[in-house]
């Protein structure tokens, strides 16, 4: 029985005993955990804040790394450029959860110095220097660059020859910000970068001017029409685009630059300062071979383009007359319809026994081929 007992009493303190060691094995295990995850707790927080907002950024940016621009994806973008774009620039989103990017955003602001050097230096035309000037982005304009730009402008000119007036003009003409009822954004646009434009525009003005008397019958004829076209066009822009327009009138009144300060408003081409150009040319094409009558189309747009600009040559409308009768049957109809409104709507020939007679041949060129 004793012995039992003492058995007994000795399995009970190898079990204490065992449980002990566990309880110490456990404590020591839970003690290390605890280190480790103290130490990695304190290698994570020793990370610079910004190095963890970047991260944090950059994860959640990534998702959203390619925004959308007219339906096209645009990528290769950095991530935390992208989550800029999406919370700052592009507050709305498309149905797909892309972030709409303003076409306002996506613009660049250029240096004019840099176009400007650009243009010299690659002997631009005056087309290929307007196209490059009346881009949708910002160009950065001051007084001193313009004066530079309208010295390269001329400069342009010089060397791109007579031919290069019209396409320039054109060029100027399909400009988009001279489009009326533009939005706000863009009309605020159009108005910012006019200066440019008329800069261009002054520099072709000045260009007529003094070469007026070497223009051939179809150059005078191509320039008279495109300026007379655009400088309708200037006058029926966007209201923000016309009044930064008069502001730089009123600014060529003060300085003594315009040619007409005395015609009314009404006088779109006396008001834009093309009077003295468009009567250079005037008084220049009554020195044209009559043999170049024969370009009926060259000479109708210099009846049209002086009658709107009622430049009054009567030596000139004789001429132009009897040049377009000598040819009639070369006249097309939009010959006829410009020579109709300088007989009709302007009444700019005023010898009636010759305006009667084209009226007649007219008649006739346009029946014949209507009938034809």
């Amino acid at each position: 029985m004793a012995a039992a007992c003492q058995r007994r009493l000795k399995n009970h303190e190898r079990g204490a005993a065992s449980l002990h060691r566990g309880m110490l094995g456990c404590l020591w295990l839970g003690l290390g955990a605890l280190c480790q995850l103290g130490a990695a707790q304190s290698a994570f927080t020793y990370l610079p804040m910004r190095v963890r907002l970047q991260r944090s950024a950059a994860r959640q940016a990534s998702k959203k790394a390619n925004c959308c621009k007219n339906g096209q994806i645009i990528k290769n973008m950095d991530p935390v450029t992208a989550m800029r774009n999406t919370e700052k620039r592009c507050p709305q989103a498309d149905a797909r959860g892309f972030a709409v990017v303003d076409e306002a955003d996506t613009q660049q602001t250029l240096n004019l110095d840099d176009i400007i050097v650009e243009v010299s230096s690659a002997k631009m035309s005056p087309m290929q220097a307007i196209s490059l000037l009346l881009t949708d982005d910002e160009v950065d304009s001051d007084e001193l660059k313009l004066k530079k730009l309208r010295k390269v402008l001329g400069e342009s000119l010089e060397w791109s020859g007579y031919d290069s007036v019209a396409p320039a003009a054109d060029q100027m003409f399909n400009w988009n910000g001279l489009d009326p009822q533009q939005e706000p954004p863009r009309g605020i646009r159009s108005a910012k970068k006019f200066p440019i434009f008329f800069t261009a525009f002054a520099a072709m003005r000045a260009y007529c001017t003094e070469n007026a008397d070497f223009f051939d019958v179809r150059q005078t004829g191509g320039i008279l029409e495109g300026l007379t076209r655009l400088a309708r066009k200037m006058w029926a822009a966007d209201d923000r685009v016309t009044g930064a327009m008069s502001m730089i009138l009123n600014k060529e009144l003060l300085n003594g630059d315009a040619s007409d300060p005395g015609l009314s408003n009404a006088d779109i081409i006396g008001t834009l300062g093309l009077r003295r150009p468009f009567q250079a040319m005037a008084y220049a094409a009554l020195d044209l071979p009559a043999d170049d009558m024969k370009h009926v189309d060259a000479v109708a747009s210099i009846a049209w383009a002086l009658a709107l600009a009622n430049i009054q040559q009567a030596s000139l409308q004789i001429k132009v007359a009897k040049g377009v009768i000598a040819h009639i049957d070369k006249v097309q109809p939009p010959d006829i319809g410009k020579l109709f409104v300088a007989m009709h709507e302007e009444e700019w020939f005023k010898d009636a026994g010759l305006a009667s007679m084209l009226a007649a041949k007219a008649e006739e060129a346009q029946e014949l081929q209507d009938g034809a």
